[in-house]
């Protein structure tokens, strides 16, 4: 199974209004191996011209919320250069300003 069209468009306008310069799909989600319990790995490149402040943190629950599914969110200033190449190999671009 892989992310829905329709997960896609709320993930889309969800950051429409958020400090998010762009936003990538990783994961069992973006390979299409998920099944109905896998969370949805999400990796964003932030716009730092922005306040952001705890905002991060909010974006990842009203994903949750408005997905009805676990989300990992994560920077890409946080991404871990272990597990890099490992997200460059099946992230897929989902959003862009």
């Amino acid at each position: 199974m892989k992310i829905s069209q329709q997960e896609i468009q709320i993930i889309q306008h969800y950051f429409a209004d958020k400090p998010v310069k762009k936003a990538f799909i990783f994961g069992s989600q973006a390979r299409g191996d998920a099944n109905e319990l896998s969370d949805i790995d999400i990796l964003v490149e932030l716009d730092y011209s922005k306040y952001i402040g705890l905002g991060f943190v909010t974006m990842q629950q009203d994903l949750e919320d408005q997905l009805h599914k676990k989300v990992d969110l994560i920077s890409e200033k946080a991404l871990s250069k272990y597990i890099l190449p490992f997200v460059e190999s099946d992230k897929q671009l989902i959003y862009e300003r």
